[in-house]
């Protein structure tokens, strides 16, 4: 696949090897942006590590690409009109869980294209693609809609609809959530006075979902954010009460949502041709 997006008039092309360092800058290098593709890339080797880890086996001259057929892989998005700019990073691939002939699919777009409306319109290009040069029957996503509730509007005009739960645990095992535990409070170790917020709400909920899954308890949680606090915000007024009434946002409200888009429910959905 190789086109343009509809409103920005973005390139999107199938990723290359070349694309690496991009992709490592902009994308695991950026915590704000990797946060939500549960990696610990808490230093520059581990964003290095989930670059290669992504790039070696779904670029279309990545070393371990084991020869995937065309709907399967990593396309970037550029932006031609400003000296070829990275702007995101889209794949699909067969995950582990999912029903057979089906698909996963994800999403991460670089903090200076935010909000122009680059997930909607390569969700779009990216579903066609799929259904178009394939014969798979569903394809899946799964978003944080207590953390990012603009990537769960995006599925559901797409003709996403809610598949159940899946647990973070279940389906990355819980060496690799511990990992993502300790990014989270290696994030909040690194929060500013004048911006702390909402990262620790992101970060709150979802440790509460990693309590809710039996990885930590809630009472550890709460102590373990505040220790991890810098000395002046620990010390705001109410810090801990807060931090206790997110974590039960995850412990009540599962952050992890898996949607399914069947062949006909894209075929039939008027959602798609407005995207």
């Amino acid at each position: 696949m190789d086109s343009y997006l509809s409103r920005s008039k973005f390139r999107i092309r199938p990723s290359v090897a070349a694309d690496r360092a991009a992709i490592a800058k902009h994308i695991f290098g950026d915590v704000e942006v990797a946060k939500t593709l549960v990696h610990n890339v808490s230093t520059t080797e581990a964003a290095l590590i989930a670059t290669d880890a992504w790039v070696d086996t779904l670029a279309v001259d990545g070393k371990n690409n084991p020869g995937n057929p065309q709907h399967i892989g990593l396309w970037t998005v550029i932006d031609e009109a400003n000296e070829g700019r990275f702007v995101g990073l889209r794949g699909v691939f067969e995950a582990p869980g999912l029903p057979s002939n089906s698909v996963a699919t994800f999403a991460a777009v670089a903090r200076d294209y935010w909000r122009k409306g680059v997930s909607g319109d390569t969700s779009f290009l990216l579903c066609k693609h799929v259904f178009e040069t394939s014969d798979v029957e569903a394809i899946f996503t799964r978003v944080w809609p207590k953390l990012n509730p603009a990537s769960d509007a995006v599925q559901r005009r797409l003709g996403f609809v809610p598949s159940g739960r899946h647990t973070l645990t279940d389906t990355f095992g819980s060496v690799r959530m511990s990992e993502v535990l300790e990014f989270d409070l290696w994030r909040v170790s690194k929060f500013r006075e004048d911006d702390f917020e909402e990262p620790l709400r992101q970060v709150s909920v979802r440790i509460g979902q990693l309590a809710e899954e039996g990885l930590i308890s809630e009472d550890l949680a709460v102590d373990r954010i505040m220790a991890a606090l810098p000395d002046r915000i620990a010390r705001s007024e109410g810090i801990r009460t807060r931090i206790t009434t997110y974590v039960r946002v995850g412990l009540a409200n599962p952050a992890w949502a898996s949607y399914r888009l069947s062949r006909d429910n894209w075929a039939k959905h008027p959602g798609h041709q407005s995207a």
